[in-house]
């Protein structure tokens, strides 16, 4: 059950503008909510808990309001606001069914600076605005979540005079200083309240220049007041509500525990109220559908499970919600042949794969032997090294799988643990030595690797060009890309291999639903290649965590065989990262996520002497 007393918060309030009937779901234990936990990893993968306690010591002085729930935080930060001039970090401020927590505070007499704190990369104000002169979408959750917070106080303390900011990773900055990332250090407790441990006394000589930049927001926040800042043709019914009124509105129904009237459309597609990784628990999606479809099957495939499809919301307002529903009607000129070819199989239940001729021929230009390489990367908001900007790209670890003609495979890893040393340089020329011993093709799965190596020519470039020429036309031979100016499309003499591409292009096996994610293709063919079973259904012979593993065992409760990902060594071991599950094939190369979690939970922790491996 939820707890009282019945507060619209700043996240219950940025749920509300997604969809109000979340409200509803929200703070039920009865409930099943994916968001809860991935919202703690991704914060703490990109750095957001860090920038948090970055941006109070850029306003020193200050005192943290610590303390959890209401009533107290609330007692202590009226009582601080009795003096003149303070600082406060997270003070609380409440007025009627609102309650909000501050990032940060600086109050001089009457005037206040209202800073909310964002893990977010900034470049310039242009960013905010679209090309019609409206507030950007996705710049809009940011800045609602400031106006929510300036209504409140405003409402709480009518004779202020308060002026909002964002404060953001500048990507204008470099930080002057190694290390700053390992200063805070994220822990979580038993009841899964994040905290920051800050690793020793900071002073300005170890935080070296500020790299957070704080932008006044206000005209953008009147813009949201009055109403202007989406096109009134893309306007919902809610976005033409007055923005105090539609605040008092959510705010209502969440105090009374009413369950807003609901309507249905784009937005459920990614409704966190849903309980199909956890069946026991209820689905606020499935109730929703339910109140308009009394009939409504939550296993009857939904056209939402379509590959790519953009026409979701025109059939939804048809009354179409199933996957039969187009197929059997005029709606079917809508999907393209991909999108046919899955719904004709999924609606006449084949369980056959697809495979187009074209593939055998593409596979004629292969040249073996063939190269599956596979990046771990880290993109956070406060840099690890010195000379680097906010969210610039890092590579620590590669995994190269080596396919010869007579069908012998050879892996190949390289992980930097070492902390306080810029990896990237090392990561190619170590790459390099790896693919450079023959001319075989090789494979990537989606544009990451391409867009990496891309990334890590520029930060070449940039440093010192000439030092790295080598390295930089040897990026340039294996990749593709796109000349800003022209538009030309440009492609290396031995370019990578997309194998995402090629799924799209040359296969489709309905267990794959509408997904062409390499975790959904690979359980797919191993539930159908007999080459595949005949062997891997004996111990691997190659690799390190993978090394003697059986890795196609039937499920016979299913009748399919386990997802392969679910049979590896357990990804981190919820993060309380042990030296070997950090250095090898591990870390369970399942899960990337994980993978920069654990890259950052090694700069923090002692980790003992770097490990290369080749």
């Amino acid at each position: 059950m939820r707890q009282s007393p019945f507060y619209l918060t700043k996240s219950r309030f940025k749920s509300a503008l997604e969809c109000p009937t979340k409200l509803y779901y929200t703070g039920k234990d009865v409930y099943a909510n994916t968001m809860e936990e991935d919202e703690f990893l991704m914060a703490l993968a990109e750095g957001g808990f860090q920038v948090g306690e970055l941006a109070k010591y850029y306003h020193p002085g200050g005192y943290d309001i610590t303390s959890s729930e209401y009533k107290e935080p609330l007692e202590e930060t009226n009582k601080l606001l009795q003096q003149e001039n303070v600082i406060l970090y997270e003070p609380a401020i409440q007025f009627e069914n609102f309650f909000i927590r501050v990032d940060v505070l600086v109050k001089t007499g009457n005037r206040i600076d209202l800073i909310e704190v964002k893990a977010k990369s900034f470049k310039s104000r242009e960013e905010f605005f679209s090309k019609k002169g409206f507030i950007d979408s996705h710049w809009r959750p940011y800045l609602y979540d400031v106006a929510f917070q300036k209504w409140v106080t405003e409402q709480a303390f009518p004779e202020w005079e308060i002026t909002p900011y964002l404060m953001l990773a500048d990507q204008n900055k470099r930080t002057s200083v190694d290390g700053l990332n390992q200063l805070f250090m994220v822990e979580k407790n038993a009841k899964g309240r994040k905290s920051v441990k800050v690793n020793e006394d900071i002073t300005k000589e170890l935080l070296g220049d500020e790299i957070l930049v704080k932008v006044n927001v206000s005209n953008l926040i009147q813009m949201i007041w009055d109403g202007k800042d989406i096109d009134p043709a893309k306007k919902s019914i809610e976005d033409q509500r007055d923005f105090a009124d539609r605040a008092r509105l959510y705010a209502k129904y969440y105090k009374d525990d009413e369950r807003y009237p609901i309507t249905l459309g784009l937005k459920c597609k990614h409704c966190e109220f849903n309980n199909g990784s956890k069946p026991e628990l209820k689905s606020g999606f499935e109730e929703c559908w339910e109140s308009v479809y009394p009939n409504f099957n939550p296993n009857e495939p939904h056209l939402f499970d379509i590959w790519n499809f953009r026409k979701s919301a025109k059939l939804i307002d048809k009354g179409l919600i199933y996957q039969k529903d187009i197929y059997e009607g005029e709606s079917v000129n809508e999907l393209n042949p991909r999108q046919l070819l899955q719904v004709e199989k999924t609606v006449n239940r084949s369980n056959t794969e697809d495979i187009k001729t074209e593939l055998f021929a593409e596979m004629e230009s292969w040249d073996f032997p063939l190269h599956f390489i596979d990046f771990e990367t880290s993109m956070v908001a406060i840099p690890f090294y010195k000379g680097r900007h906010p969210y610039e790209q890092i590579a620590f670890q590669f995994s190269c799988h080596t396919l010869y003609e007579d069908g012998k495979i050879e892996h190949v890893e390289w992980i930097k643990t070492e902390q306080g040393k810029f990896p990237n340089y090392c990561f190619v020329k170590a790459l390099k030595s790896v693919l450079d011993k023959d001319e075989g093709t090789i494979f990537r799965y989606a544009a990451h690797e391409n867009t990496v190596l891309r990334q890590i020519q520029e930060q070449m470039i940039d440093d010192n060009e000439e030092r790295f020429e080598e390295w930089i036309e040897w990026i340039e031979s294996i990749t593709e890309w796109k000349d800003e100016d022209t538009k030309g499309e440009f492609k290396g003499e031995r370019n990578m291999v997309d194998m995402l591409k090629l799924i799209r292009d040359y296969y489709y096996h309905p267990a794959m639903g509408g997904s062409n994610s390499i975790k959904a293709v690979l359980p797919a063919i191993f539930s159908t290649s007999e080459f595949i079973k005949n062997r891997y259904q004996k111990p691997v012979g190659h690799g390190i965590n993978l090394k003697d593993m059986i890795l196609w065992e039937m499920n016979n409760a299913e009748g399919i065989p386990y997802d392969p990902y679910k049979l590896l060594p357990n990804k981190y071991d919820e993060l309380d990262l042990s030296q070997e599950e950090i250095l090898f094939e591990g870390g369970n190369i399942q899960d990337g996520a994980g993978a920069l979690i654990a890259f950052g939970k090694m700069q923090f922790t002692a980790m003992g002497a770097t490990k290369e491996q080749h």
